[in-house]
């Protein structure tokens, strides 16, 4: 016997109104689900607004916009439900995904379904979709393999479902891994020069950067979030000792973490092991990130900022070169030049450890973009100052990790 499942649910009316599904359970083993089709988003109608984000020639107008382009680090793949019956799908991503299932979940049903199913999604695309569900009666896929079938729902407020992603693509694994909850955005508040300021304090950015910006966050965050980061972290001081014994020296400035007060002849405000978990996690909370271009004489980073020259964006970082960026991006983390957590004195501090770590994950092929060819940033001459060529990486055979890992500690 069939059974139905009835619940309430608020919707975009101002009543409630029942909505009733059945799951493959109560319709015995011979029923025949139809599930809706599946979804090629590189070959999209026009009504489904298809479109390429970032652009090169797209005007920086878009990308500036605060409300429209923005994303978390850990969801490059963005869902988001536009009025009672569609959703907007973005992908933040050089490289595009296979394979991609977005679930919903309605807040009186407690299994996710299968609402979308897409075989591609394309590099930095964004496309608008209907919620079937307001189209008519379906079968949908749970979990578990099972159906269940709902019937026509007229609309939804906001929020009123959740959206999941998964996917099998080996690019969407390492997305998951990424524990940072950053959000990133581009803003015209750092592009506008005070006129007692340098003028080339900040530059605009443009799309070929913003591409080389948000693939160097991405990859950034997944390094500062690698268990071989954040058992270096979490004792620096080791790594400190094994640094100066690779290289027969003593311990070159202080022995661990410490905080923004000033050094009084060697004697520092150390962190307490608690401290250090703190402060790891100031570098991957889900404060929001304003990615910016400066062009003169100092990079600057705090509050929301954290900065860099055109060349870390176009080439150093495809180069493990990211002294700068880690030092702007602990500014904006909240710490200042007297702690070693955003300076490059005292044996290196953060700035070092980071980078050397940095290229033994390149080594390893062990970030979600190595390539420099997947942007080609450094030959879109139009829309750069400097000029570049192709960056090839190489790693100094005395990189600390190299010595101490030997080609190991890929994070499978």
């Amino acid at each position: 016997m069939r059974k139905p499942i009835s619940w309430f649910f608020p919707f975009v009316v101002l009543a409630s109104i029942i909505l009733g599904c059945s799951d493959d359970d109560s319709q015995g083993e011979n029923y025949k689900a139809n599930y809706l089709p599946t979804i090629d988003a590189t070959n999209l109608p026009v009504g489904n607004s298809p479109m390429t984000m970032f652009e090169d020639n797209e005007s920086s107008s878009k990308m500036y916009d605060n409300k429209d382009r923005w994303f978390r680090v850990n969801q490059p793949m963005q869902i988001i439900q536009k009025g009672k019956d569609s959703v907007q799908v973005s992908l933040y991503s050089p490289v595009g995904l296979t394979d991609v299932k977005i679930y919903a979940k309605l807040a009186n049903y407690d299994k996710r379904f299968l609402i979308y199913e897409f075989t591609k999604v394309p590099a930095f695309h964004r496309s608008f979709h209907q919620i079937p569900l307001v189209n008519g009666k379906h079968d949908y896929q749970l979990e578990n393999g099972k159906t269940v079938t709902i019937d026509k729902i007229d609309g939804f407020s906001s929020g009123a479902i959740q959206f999941s992603v998964e996917s099998s693509d080996p690019l969407f694994a390492k997305f998951k891994k990424i524990k940072s909850n950053r959000l990133v955005q581009f803003s015209t508040q750092y592009h506008i020069n005070n006129p007692a300021d340098d003028p080339n304090k900040f530059l605009p950015m443009n799309p070929v950067l913003a591409k080389e910006a948000i693939t160097m966050i991405i990859n950034y965050s997944y390094a500062i979030s690698h268990p071989l980061y954040y058992d270096t972290f979490m004792n620096f001081d080791r790594y400190k000792k094994e640094q100066a014994a690779t290289a027969g020296t003593a311990i070159n400035g202080a022995l661990n973490w410490h905080g923004n007060a000033e050094d009084k002849d060697g004697v520092y405000d150390y962190f307490t092991k608690a401290q250090i978990e703190q402060a790891y996690n100031t570098y991957i909370d889900s404060r929001t990130l304003n990615m910016a271009m400066v062009g003169g004489g100092s990079a600057w980073g705090g509050g929301a900022l954290a900065s860099q020259w055109e060349s870390g964006y176009v080439t150093g970082h495809w180069n493990g070169e990211m002294s700068v960026w880690s030092h702007e991006y602990s500014h904006h983390c909240g710490y200042s030049h007297s702690s070693n957590l955003a300076n490059s004195g005292e044996g290196g501090g953060q700035q070092e450890m980071l980078t050397d770590f940095y290229k033994y994950l390149i080594s390893l092929n062990d970030l979600p973009f190595i390539d420099p060819d997947i942007l080609k940033g450094y030959s879109k001459t139009a829309y750069l100052k400097g000029n570049y060529k192709k960056p090839v990486f190489k790693i100094n055979p005395k990189n600390p990790f190299l010595l101490k890992y030997k080609g190991e500690g890929k994070w499978n």
